[in-house]
């Protein structure tokens, strides 16, 4: 069957837990507000077949959306810093920790850094209300480029 979209959302799910920059990490966006600290969330955003090789095998790309949340009145850890510079650094350490496995340890070809099938590693900024908490956060786009996760029938291939 052509996307394994469960294996991709549970890869990117132990990965981030296993960084240890967060206070709870979740598939699916929080209904209520995650609480202090830093608070990460999984969803895809597309999925498709990019190339069929002959015998059917695919070539997928899933787009997958990582939301970093930190409550944005909360106090920081190092009261020199502010929001911004604390999320700057999360952001950046997961980043480049992304780019340093780029399989995800995991049965993910890789990450598309460069955007070869559409969409580039990115990260952007926001304020996201959740339950009546503001939340400042920053969705990191990640394209996972999935190798043989299907066999395509039927296609003349």
């Amino acid at each position: 069957m052509a996307f394994e979209i469960g294996s991709t959302l549970h890869a990117v799910e132990s990965y981030v837990q296993a960084s240890g920059l967060f206070n709870s990490v979740q598939v699916g966006e929080p209904k209520s507000p995650p609480g202090q600290g830093y608070h990460a969330a999984i969803f895809m955003r597309s999925v498709a077949i990019n190339l069929v090789y002959a015998g059917g095998d695919t070539r997928e790309n899933h787009l997958v959306t990582l939301r970093i949340y930190r409550d944005m009145l909360a106090e920081q850890t190092d009261p020199q810093q502010s929001l911004e510079n604390e999320m700057a650094t999360v952001v950046s350490k997961l980043m480049s920790d992304l780019l340093g496995d780029t399989d995800l340890e995991s049965t993910i070809m890789s990450i598309d850094v460069a955007g070869m099938d559409g969409t580039s590693l990115r990260a952007e900024y926001g304020y996201l209300d959740v339950g009546g908490t503001m939340y400042r956060m920053a969705d990191i786009t990640l394209p996972l480029i999935i190798n043989g996760s299907a066999t395509v029938a039927g296609t003349g291939v």
